[in-house]
């Protein structure tokens, strides 16, 4: 990428048009980052009780929001399983919460797979969401051990 283009880029990142491209960059769905090898050398899982897992991050774009957009959800997680192909079953919960009460609330069933895998998700705002600080959570529940996640961000009034 020449210099000229560069610039462009990071001028437009520095605005919140970056939340509108990141959102057009990403697509839904999981994928893998790095392979059980690494994960397990990174983490030194060969002196850890396994399986272990834990999230890595998890990212909201754009956090500022008018009603009626959409946002985006990036979450990050490793495993390092028993057995180089197990994988840890349980459901993973996805809670939005707006003054103190859960608004919205949604359960799957996800397998954590070895090695260091990110999952996108894109959820829309309803034209009727008022205004105010909301908190966008996740908690993956396993007979194994349970993670969650929690950031907030805002919806602007119009």
């Amino acid at each position: 990428m020449g210099h000229s283009k560069a610039l462009i880029v990071v001028v437009a990142c520095a605005s919140l048009a970056c939340a509108t491209i990141k959102l057009q960059l990403r697509s839904p769905g999981e994928r893998v980052r790095d392979f059980p090898e690494a994960v397990a050398k990174e983490y030194d899982c060969d002196k850890r009780p396994l399986p272990f897992f834990k999230i890595e991050s998890s990212e909201l774009y754009p956090l500022k929001l008018q009603p009626g957009d959409e946002f985006g959800h990036r979450w990050t997680y490793v495993l390092c399983p028993e057995s180089a192909t197990a994988v840890v079953s349980g459901s993973l919960v996805t809670r939005i919460r707006h003054r103190g009460g859960v608004i919205f609330e949604d359960e799957i069933d996800q397998d954590l797979k070895p090695g260091r895998w990110e999952i996108d998700t894109f959820i829309p705002l309803p034209e009727t969401t008022a205004p105010g600080l909301y908190a966008h959570e996740i908690e993956f529940r396993s007979s194994l051990g349970n993670l969650e996640s929690s950031t907030t961000f805002i919806v602007e009034g119009p």
